[in-house]
């Protein structure tokens, strides 16, 4: 045997151990990456059944808002001839629903049940003049008008296999407002809105075709899901997990380790650590990096993802990234509808509340004074009956510009800070850092009132329309934020008892030794010293 072969014998079998050893580690590290990136392909497909269902749910929520708070919703549930009621009535109900529902196909249908459960109202936009209400959907506004809720949504699936994408809630008979909670309340009616999530059904199929497995929808995350298994919230107590069959990697790793194996034997010259260098450089430290990324992200430690030039995790890595702005973006625009006063553009009472508290507490800080002006408008209600809703809705606007554009104007050569928002129906208040008795705070009042002086003017049109409005201050009147709300409503009523167009400060009211504690919130008091008014046009001046 020649010196060649010996050394071939001796070498090959440590050679190819060693190369076994490396073809192993460079399975497992595949194996690694490969799950890691499904994984993050699993999540982001699971993110467009999110969407897809975030955007069924909001049309539900809106075709339930837009038909509860129309005027021929209103007339329906007024009118005691059931066939008057059901023949020509439901037809303006219809048109309500319809004005919202797009133009794709979607399927969708409303309901509306009295409080003892007999369904007295059916609508549906399918070609199907025969088509009724499921009875899975009718038991889902059952269990609502038996539970102690105002309402709820969720998924339901019929008999024949059809998801509908349900919203159900309570309705005061009398008024349109929202229900009692409570089982079976008194004059509640049931107004349930059902949607056909038509590309949500597609998604969830598309992806059991996919991975061989079907997504399973839970009323809670997973505690131990396994190692190849995505889950994402679709909303409160609903989760969907999609979790791939046992053979979805099976032919990607099989083919991987026969390719290994003859790595292993007919390269048997490459070294296991030129082998595991390539592997982790082009496979597993792209695929890391992009996990340390994202996970940077949701810690709230970085702002956005580097997207390497590296194939399909590059684009992986890209398609991270374009999600996450969206999301971003998404979460951004939300903010601000929710806080943002849909008749006036200014801030409604959730952005009021927020900012309450932030000012109250800057104020306590730093010892500046703070100032609260609760506005209530005067005849409107008048106005807004005699004109309409639109005209109301226009006057409102007004005011809104009228109180925005005196606040920048006093606080604006003094450099304080200021907040403008609409509460409710005829209802404004603003928050300002700055001394009640001082200059900023007497130039708004003075310019604010002077607007009405001959009466409010909109569009060319005057109407006889005045303020009230009531003045509290931090410190002197108030310990909290919430007694500080209630000083200037107290305030604010006291200028009306003196006459309306004016303003009272809560420090110069007299005390009443009988009167109730302030912990009796203003919207308690306002039930029930005032009567009940129509949604659109507000409470009363």
């Amino acid at each position: 045997m020649t010196l060649n072969r010996r050394a071939f014998v001796v070498l090959f079998p440590i050679v190819l151990l060693a190369h076994i050893v490396g073809g192993g580690v460079g399975y497992m590290g595949y194996r690694h990456a490969l799950i890691t990136q499904h994984v993050a392909r699993l999540q982001q497909n699971l993110s467009q059944l999110q969407n897809a269902y975030a955007e069924y749910a909001s049309l539900d929520s809106q075709l339930l808002y837009v038909v509860r708070n129309s005027s021929a919703f209103l007339t329906f549930i007024d009118e005691s001839d059931a066939e008057y009621r059901t023949r020509v009535l439901g037809i303006g109900v219809q048109d309500s629903l319809l004005s919202l529902v797009p133009n794709d196909g979607t399927s969708v249908s409303c309901s509306i049940f009295q409080s003892d459960g007999r369904q007295i109202f059916y609508f549906d936009n399918g070609t199907d003049p025969f088509e009724t209400l499921g009875p899975r959907q009718a038991a889902f506004a059952q269990a609502v008008l038996n539970d102690d809720v105002t309402s709820r949504s969720g998924l339901v699936t019929e008999a024949d296999g059809t998801t509908y994408l349900v919203m159900a809630a309570k309705v005061q008979a009398r008024t349109g407002g929202v229900g009692i909670a409570g089982p079976r309340p008194d004059q509640s009616l049931i107004m349930q809105v059902s949607v056909r999530p038509r590309r949500f059904a597609t998604i969830r199929r598309t992806m059991a075709r996919e991975y061989g497995a079907p997504v399973e929808l839970l009323a809670a995350p997973p505690a131990s899901p396994p190692e190849l298994s995505a889950t994402v919230q679709l909303a409160v107590g609903l989760y969907a997990r999609e979790t791939p069959s046992p053979a979805y990697l099976r032919g990607p790793l099989a083919r991987f380790a026969v390719v290994t194996g003859l790595c292993v034997v007919f390269l048997s010259l490459l070294s296991v650590g030129m082998l595991m260098l390539l592997v982790r450089r082009y496979i597993i430290a792209p695929v890391e990096e992009l996990d340390r990324q994202v996970t940077a992200i949701t810690e709230n430690r970085r702002m956005d993802i580097d997207v390497p030039d590296v194939g399909e995790v590059g684009r992986l890595a890209a398609n991270v990234r374009m999600l996450h702005g969206q999301l971003t973006r998404s979460l951004r625009q939300v903010r601000q509808l929710y806080e943002t006063d849909s008749v006036t553009g200014i801030g409604n009472r959730i952005y009021f509340n927020e900012k309450l508290d932030q000012f109250f507490h800057l104020s306590v800080t730093t010892g500046r004074p703070l100032t609260m002006l609760f506005i209530d408008l005067d005849n409107f209600k008048q106005v807004n009956d005699m004109h309409g809703h639109r005209t109301g809705d226009a006057l409102l606007g007004g005011v809104a510009s009228a109180l925005s554009e005196v606040l920048q104007e006093a606080i604006g050569a003094s450099g304080t800070m200021g907040i403008v928002a609409r509460l409710s129906g005829d209802e404004f208040t603003a928050l300002i850092l700055a001394d009640s008795r001082g200059a900023v705070i007497g130039a708004l009042i003075d310019a604010f009132l002077l607007k009405f002086r001959g009466g409010f003017r909109v569009d060319a049109a005057s109407y006889p329309v005045t303020a009230s409005i009531g003045v509290a201050a931090v410190p002197g009147d108030a310990e909290t934020s919430a007694h500080l709300f209630w000083c200037a409503d107290q305030a604010m009523y006291h200028a009306k008892a003196a006459g309306r167009n004016t303003v009272a400060f809560y420090a110069d009211m007299p005390r009443d030794a009988d009167a109730p504690e302030w912990s009796v919130m203003p919207a308690e008091r306002e039930r029930a010293t005032r009567p009940p008014v129509r949604q659109a046009a507000g409470p009363s001046g």
